[in-house]
């Protein structure tokens, strides 16, 4: 547990040292309960706005949909996170074999890895949703885009009008540059390449991630 706990704290003040811990000790037990709980407690956060887009979705639509319940979107929010920490994780233990990385490097410890590297996503969301009931009102909210709080190119996209382009530019912003630098050291202590090639792979993990999730907002939202 104390190691755990110190995973959790050098992530933030020196990620090396959590990444070096993981190749060889891969403990991510703790680290996915905290992060099963703030994905669970975030999704409870968003839901009144969540519910606000969707039955904005459901009185343009001509065959209105089913709203689901607050704790209904929370459990849907929990899912998804769970699920696609398992996905990226098989993703890369296979681009791990393709790329003949170390084998002593295993599913167990890439899990490890990306269960650490999306609580930093997670802590970013959180200020996401810090900053909503500030600047926004439920009433307020009528397409996802709405929900983006924190200054991204979307804010400089000018006439553009596509909601799901809309969103992926939300992503850039100074704070995911935190994220794709943990990715980076991450990527680096696993493979052992060097920094330009770990940052580059880590901006490719990051744009796979954001696109699947635009996907699955546009999904879920449609």
């Amino acid at each position: 547990m104390k190691e755990s706990w110190q995973n959790l704290t050098d992530l933030i003040t020196n990620p090396s040292t959590t990444f070096a811990r993981l190749k060889f000790n891969p403990k991510w037990v703790f680290a996915f309960v905290v992060f099963c709980l703030l994905s669970f407690g975030m999704g409870g956060a968003v839901a009144p706005f969540t519910r606000q887009l969707l039955i904005s979705r459901s009185v343009e639509s001509a065959a209105p949909n089913e709203i689901p319940s607050v704790i209904s979107v929370m459990v849907i929010a929990l899912v998804w996170a769970v699920l696609w920490c398992v996905v990226l994780s098989v993703i890369l233990t296979i681009a791990a074999r393709i790329f003949k990385i170390d084998r002593a490097v295993q599913f167990k410890h890439i899990y490890a890895g990306v269960v650490h590297t999306s609580l930093i996503r997670s802590m970013i969301f959180l200020v996401n949703i810090g900053l909503l009931p500030i600047f926004r009102s439920i009433e307020d909210v009528e397409t996802a885009i709405d929900t983006r709080i924190i200054p991204g190119l979307h804010i400089l996209a000018g006439s553009i009008e596509n909601t799901n382009l809309l969103l992926f530019l939300s992503h850039v912003h100074i704070l995911n540059i935190w994220h794709i630098f943990v990715l980076t050291i991450a990527v680096s202590i696993y493979t052992g390449v060097s920094k330009g090639k770990a940052c580059f792979a880590a901006v490719i993990i990051w744009l796979l991630r954001v696109g699947i999730e635009v996907v699955f907002t546009a999904m879920f939202l449609s």
